[in-house]
């Protein structure tokens, strides 16, 4: 039981900020339902695979160089800003770019979770290393829970009808400047400005 609760704190502690990200990305209609949630489940498993090998072999990851993932949600804000700026009106694709899209869809969304993800490496590295195999299994299934769970409330905040209205009227464009803000977040709390510098 204990596990089960530790996990779930672990989990909520280091994921809060993913909620309002989430919500922003299912109130863009770009991106598909089942993209979110494969992004979502890749991010997550890709910081807790980075996480159960920095465990095992000792490394701890120098926070500075973890912060260079900000430069993924810098990327897709700019890009963001740039499309919002060059194109006032949608643009008819063909299937093969809307294909495309959506593959990168799942990735911009795995690759905000990741760069996002440095407070989780930070966390869980020194927690797997505690842990017998058992609860490291444990706890891992209960992230991936987790991670459905964060999805389906992030869903559910934008069928309320206020925030629906909120995110339907503005989340397109308030997305590509919370992703650019994000990434410049995320380079300062990691100091790694400093790595610019040298």
């Amino acid at each position: 039981m204990e596990i089960l609760i530790a996990s779930v704190v672990a989990f909520v502690s280091t994921n809060i900020d993913d909620i309002f990200i989430l919500t922003l990305f299912y109130g863009d209609k770009k991106f598909k339902n089942g993209e979110i949630l494969s992004g979502q489940l890749l991010g997550i498993s890709s910081l807790i695979a980075i996480s159960l090998i920095g465990s095992l072999v000792g490394l701890f990851i120098a926070q500075e160089y973890i912060g260079l993932l900000g430069l993924v949600p810098i990327y897709l804000g700019a890009k963001g800003i740039w499309t919002l700026i060059k194109n006032r009106e949608e643009i008819d694709t063909t299937d093969d770019v809307k294909k495309h899209e959506r593959k990168n869809n799942v990735l911009a969304v795995a690759g905000v979770t990741i760069a996002n993800g440095g407070d989780n490496i930070g966390i869980y590295i020194p927690l797997f290393a505690t842990l017998t195999w058992t609860n490291k299994i444990i706890m891992v299934i209960v992230f991936l829970l987790m991670t459905f769970v964060w999805c389906l409330t992030a869903k559910y905040f934008t069928k309320h009808p206020y925030v629906a209205k909120v995110v339907d009227k503005y989340g397109h464009f308030v997305t590509p400047f919370v992703l650019l803000l994000l990434g410049l977040y995320i380079l300062y709390e990691s100091k790694s400005w400093n790595l610019f510098a040298k």
